[in-house]
Parts: structure tokens; C-alpha cells; sequence
């Protein structure tokens, strides 16, 4: 988490996202969100992350996602078809919510659950510590 957190620091909008391999723990990619920079609404750090990945030949299913916040509806979809081996996340969407971070009020569990993809393994509340600081203020979008 702490490396995702140094991606999301180095984004206006504070959201980051790596790529470890699942075997090693090492990571391999990491990405922020820059929809700032790109005026591309979908270029979030977890979409920026698969989009690396795939450019790389990188075989999905053998890496595990850590994000600093719960992947949001479209990101949650993403990862699901990229069918990752996991997925880990600090500052969840209802407390996004609560920071006055505008999301779509879905957790990635529901998504997951409603979805006929093979489902990763799934760890929130990884870290909050560190990046509940990245939202409490709220962001404006």
C-alpha cells in the first residue's frame, strides 16, 4: 500500500493503484489516476494499471491489485474482465462517501457478486492509515 500511495500522491485527483506479482509480492507496474492531465474520464489509477499491464503482455490472473481506494463501478468491471487473482484496497467507497468524495454509491463486493466473471480474492480496509488522509478533506471532480 505504501507504493500506491506514492502514485497517488503524485495525481490532483489522489488515487493510485500498483501491480504485484502474486507468487514474489513484487510490484511490477504502478499507475495514478490522470484523467486531469488526459480529459479521458476513464483514465483512473486502476484502468491506467490494466491498460500498463496489457501493453506489457502481463498475464492478469497472476497479479494481485492494490488500490488506495475500493475500485469504483467502472474500475470494479475492469478488473473483473481482466479477471486479476486479487484485489486490495484501503479507503472504501462508503467512506469516500463519507469524505464527500462523489462515487457511485456500489461496493466492489456487490459488483463481484453480480457478475458471472471468476471473482479475485478481495482485501478492504488494507492500510487506512495511509490513505483515508489522501480523502478526508473530500475531492471536487
Amino acid at each position: 500500500m505504501p507504493v500506491a500511495v506514492e502514485w497517488a500522491r503524485l495525481a490532483p485527483w489522489p488515487f493510485g493503484a500498483v501491480l504485484l506479482d502474486a507468487d514474489s509480492g513484487a510490484v511490477v507496474a504502478g499507475a495514478r489516476n490522470t484523467s486531469d492531465k488526459s480529459g479521458d474520464p476513464t483514465a483512473h489509477a486502476e484502468v491506467n494499471l490494466l491498460r500498463e499491464a496489457a501493453a506489457a503482455g502481463l498475464h492478469l490472473p497472476a497479479y494481485v491489485v492494490v488500490s488506495t481506494a475500493e475500485p469504483c463501478a467502472m474500475c470494479a468491471g475492469a478488473l473483473l474482465w481482466g479477471r486479476v487473482r486479487a484485489v486490495a484496497y484501503g479507503t472504501s467507497v462508503a467512506k469516500l462517501i463519507s469524505f464527500g468524495v462523489p462515487q457511485i454509491d456500489l461496493s466492489f463486493a456487490e459488483i463481484a457478486r453480480r457478475s458471472l466473471l471468476t471473482h479475485p480474492a478481495v482485501a478492504g480496509d488494507v492500510r487506512p492509515d495511509l490513505t483515508d488522509p489522501l480523502y478526508r478533506r473530500g475531492l471536487v471532480l
